[in-house]
């Protein structure tokens, strides 16, 4: 079927266009017209103002729906998890293992490869953990932590066909297993992390190419010793994701950190837990009670444990918050991530071709409709 969205700005080569309508064909865009210049055969929807962006793109999902993908690492827990973002215009993920038994991670990465190819927003799987330094494991239980042996790197070569995102401490893996890694086609982030700027200058030229969540849960800034904080912020060809619920970082380091680092190299990832579209304040992890406070996600130890935002609460906070242009702010949900992933040649863009996957937003940036592969999934009064 022909569709031609019209009636908000339309987010696209980073600028918001007026007046102009968002033509889609089946599953993919067509292009973008003046708004008085469709053909009688497109069926139009006009949207009530707002922003037309494209799909929001989260790299690192822990959960949704109420639904923890450790805890329940099936095809419906992954459903459901996708379907909670959706509700929130996110569209693409990248469902997150945290560190846990090698059983756990074996069953997370097989749902994943049988599903692949079964659902649109799944975009692959990123394993965060177990190869940390415990100093900084947050989270992530003591007994989880581990060393990189042939079983895993069994496991790691069978996983083929889809994107793999794999944040490690550099300090804990030897040059070797590393270039094996990134042999494999992995994008490696660093996170969890102590290594100093001379061991991760040296991990960016055997594969290392981004950062897990800037400022959490790695080394931070000294006069003598620039930290992987300092580092991540230093090393231009590298990039960095951030968590921008304004709990995890201070709105003053997410401005400055959108400075400091090169266009399209900082994205926002949510690191979202069961709370998202669920009615329930609370869910286990680990066999402990994590409890949502003043839209703080904190376990028993008082740690941060996750996030209970999604993309468009990141949008709003970088660009209320954190004095990010709102384009910018965008852009950082959307095309960066694909960019960063190796998919920007279909998602994250609104241009002929890409696939129509879509945001609509109001002013306050409450979600009003989302497509997914021209599927009109949620609408609602504008």
């Amino acid at each position: 079927m022909k569709q031609a969205i019209t009636g908000a700005k339309i987010f696209s080569d980073h600028k918001l266009l007026d007046n102009k309508a968002l033509l889609i064909d089946g599953e993919n865009i067509i292009g973008i017209v003046n708004d008085n210049s469709i053909q009688d055969n497109f069926k139009i929807q006009k949207l009530n103002g707002g922003i037309l962006s494209p799909g929001f793109i989260d790299l690192q999902v822990n959960g949704g729906g109420g639904k923890l993908f450790n805890n329940s690492p099936d095809k419906e827990s992954l459903d459901e998890i996708i379907k909670a973002h959706q509700h929130f215009g996110t569209t693409s993920i990248m469902p997150t293992v945290i560190s846990d038994s090698l059983n756990v991670l074996q069953r997370c990465t097989s749902t994943i490869s049988n599903e692949i190819n079964n659902n649109k927003s799944l975009l692959g799987v990123h394993i965060e953990g177990p190869f940390f330094n415990v100093k900084y494991r947050g989270v992530h239980q003591k007994q989880y932590i581990n060393t990189i042996n042939n079983d895993y790197l069994s496991l790691f070569e069978s996983l083929q066909g889809f994107p793999v995102m794999l944040t490690l401490a550099p300090e804990c893996i030897s040059i070797k297993q590393l270039k094996h890694l990134k042999s494999l086609g992995f994008k490696i982030l660093a996170g969890h992390t102590d290594a100093s700027y001379d061991q991760l200058e040296e991990a960016i030229k055997y594969g290392l190419d981004g950062f897990t969540h800037l400022f959490n849960a790695m080394g931070q800034i000294s006069a003598r010793e620039p930290g992987v904080v300092g580092s991540a912020l230093n090393f231009n060809n590298t990039a960095a994701s951030i968590i921008v619920d304004l709990h995890h970082v201070h709105p003053s380091l997410i401005e400055m950190s959108y400075k400091q680092k090169p266009k399209g190299k900082l994205f926002f990832v949510s690191d979202s837990m069961a709370t998202i579209n669920h009615g329930e304040p609370s869910f286990e992890l680990y066999d402990e009670v994590v409890s949502e406070s003043n839209g703080r996600l904190i376990n028993s130890e008082g740690k941060l444990a996750g996030s209970s935002i999604t993309q468009i609460d990141a949008i709003k906070n970088a660009y209320s918050s954190c004095n990010i242009p709102l384009c910018d702010a965008i852009a950082m949900a959307t095309s960066y991530p694909a960019e960063y992933l190796g998919v920007s040649d279909y998602l994250g863009s609104l241009k002929a071709n890409y696939r129509a996957d879509l945001a609509h937003f109001d002013i306050d940036f409450n979600v009003k409709n989302v497509w997914v592969a021209g599927k009109h999934l949620k609408q609602e009064a504008s």
